[in-house]
């Protein structure tokens, strides 16, 4: 009967207290300027009790509470037996005891005893005659609760693994890998990957627009892009989502490379180029665009946002007087940036608009 009746206590707001006693249970409820005490002891088939094993077991118990230093304690004891007339004598001197009956489920209250315990006798009436239900209702609430904990695990788990770049951190993956390759092989696999114009027309092998931003001219090189792919990924890649991140830049990167082999076409160059650095300006292309447009709105983060802009178009600018640096490239990927950016924000704001249309009708 006990272990029905801890989930009942439960259930009416206590809290269980452990006693290290199978047959002995504590419940406590914290009210205002007091506590409200509950005692249960079941005792077993043939147990006897009489007054002064009662008295002693009720000393004990408040004992116990007095020294834990609790405030005002208002005790009610519930003695479960099926030998109802020896529990109803063994606590007759103590107005604050029930007895119960386990074999019948019935609820005797000695004469001379309270009658009634803040509202616990109704409902602890109702509890014996389906003593299981409170234990199923326990049940169910603890399932409720662990699968609330997991839910709350796994959104915990979401928003961490939502605010690490994957994309970034994947694209400077296979980076590192087409530079080891790359070291491994030397020249003779950059020269199957590499934006070269005259292999681009004489063999049609257009693939080079999209591989040659995989490759890089040494580790400083790459290490410089990662950087700045890692830096300017982790902004954009939180607020425009993963996949989007993913396409754009790929489309920057295949942008920059037509942009750097029309260059070439006009000026007669017949030099490859290497590198993530042409869709890495697309990307601060972007970022560019929506900050200035949305600068006001974006406060601290948007200045966080423009200052990566700004290194970017410092970049630029710097690649016209550095040798070896395709800024036709960083150029045409900028400049396809900021056009991405103005079909994104268009795109974003006729959603906005269409949501507040909508919930105006």
């Amino acid at each position: 009967m006990n272990e029905y009746l801890s989930s009942f206590m439960i259930l009416e707001g206590f809290t269980p207290v452990n006693t290290n006693l199978r047959q002995f249970s504590i419940f406590l409820k914290n009210e205002p300027g007091y506590v409200t005490a509950v005692f249960s002891y079941e005792l077993g088939p043939g147990e006897a009790c009489d007054q002064v094993w009662y008295a002693s077991l009720r000393k004990n118990a408040m004992d116990s509470l007095i020294q834990a230093q609790f405030p005002e304690v208002h005790p009610l004891f519930l003695l479960v037996s099926q030998n109802v007339d020896q529990a109803a004598y063994a606590c007759m001197q103590d107005r604050n005891a029930w007895v119960i009956n386990p074999a019948n489920r019935s609820l005797i209250i000695p004469q001379g005893h309270v009658e009634d315990f803040y509202g616990l006798k109704g409902r602890l009436n109702v509890f014996l005659q389906d003593p299981e239900k409170a234990k199923t209702v326990i049940g169910e609430l603890q399932r409720q609760y662990q699968n609330r904990q997991q839910e709350t695990q796994r959104a915990q788990n979401r928003s961490i693994a939502a605010t690490i770049p994957w994309v970034s951190i994947g694209i400077a993956v296979l980076n590192l890998i087409f530079y080891g390759l790359t070291y491994l092989y030397g020249d003779a696999f950059n020269d199957l990957f590499d934006l070269d114009p005259v292999k681009i027309h004489q063999n049609g092998q257009w693939y080079r627009v999209f591989t040659y931003m995989y490759l890089h001219a040494g580790m400083t090189h790459y290490l410089n892009n990662m950087v700045m792919l890692y830096v300017e990924g982790n902004v954009i890649e939180a607020g425009i989502g993963r996949w989007k991140y993913l396409l754009f830049y790929h489309i920057l990167g295949v942008f920059a490379g037509l942009g750097s082999l029309a260059y070439k076409d006009f000026t007669g160059s017949t030099v490859p180029t290497v590198g993530a650095s042409g869709a890495i300006m697309g990307v601060m292309g972007i970022l560019l665009f929506i900050t200035i447009r949305n600068f006001r709105s974006l406060r601290r983060g948007g200045s966080r946002i423009f200052m990566l802009a700004l290194c970017g178009v410092d970049s630029l600018y710097q690649g016209f007087y550095m040798k070896g640096v395709d800024n036709a490239a960083h150029v045409a990927g900028m400049v396809g940036g900021i056009i991405i950016g103005i079909i994104w924000d268009a795109v974003m704001r006729n959603k906005s608009k269409g949501k507040y249309i909508n919930r105006r009708d």
